[in-house]
């Protein structure tokens, strides 16, 4: 039985730091502020799609996983935490898709096309969106929805 409390503290608690990050994301992206860096994050605001409508996609995730931990452990709560993970994950997996494929091509300074694996690795380094920072969470709380589903 604590697991499901456990469950349902950290969807709740997860879902308020994706709800508070996305809407940071909107923000940034409408100026509020100029692009900030805390740490590991960064917030740059500058490309709509990303910043406007996955910082709306994150913020909507963040509200079904906390409807999801406030609902509590019938089908329709976890269906709706489940849910907002998959959302927060989906930005995440789009972040980190768009790290892969700006780190293959060297930069303008170089005369080769293709970047060399150092240069590669390294476009990999902090900062961080908020998503991907989030994503450790999401898939936690994914794997144990479905695990709990299974037993």
């Amino acid at each position: 039985m604590n697991g499901k409390i456990a469950l349902r503290t950290l969807s709740v608690v997860a879902g308020t730091a994706a709800l508070l990050l996305g809407l940071a994301d909107i923000l940034v992206w409408i100026g509020g502020s100029g692009p900030f860096e805390i740490g590991f994050m960064q917030i740059a605001g500058d490309d709509f799609f990303r910043w406007a409508w996955g910082g709306a996609v994150v913020a909507c995730g963040g509200l079904l996983l906390i409807a999801g931990g406030l609902r509590g452990a019938g089908l329709e709560g976890r269906a709706r935490a489940l849910l907002g993970a998959v959302l927060v994950s989906l930005i995440a997996g789009c972040d980190i898709f768009g790290m892969i494929c700006t780190s293959i091509p060297a930069g303008e300074e170089s005369e080769a096309f293709f970047n060399s694996v150092a240069g590669f690795i390294g476009g990999f380094a902090p900062p961080y969106t908020p998503a991907v920072l989030l994503l450790p969470f999401m898939l936690a709380i994914a794997f144990f929805l479905l695990r709990e589903e299974a037993t």
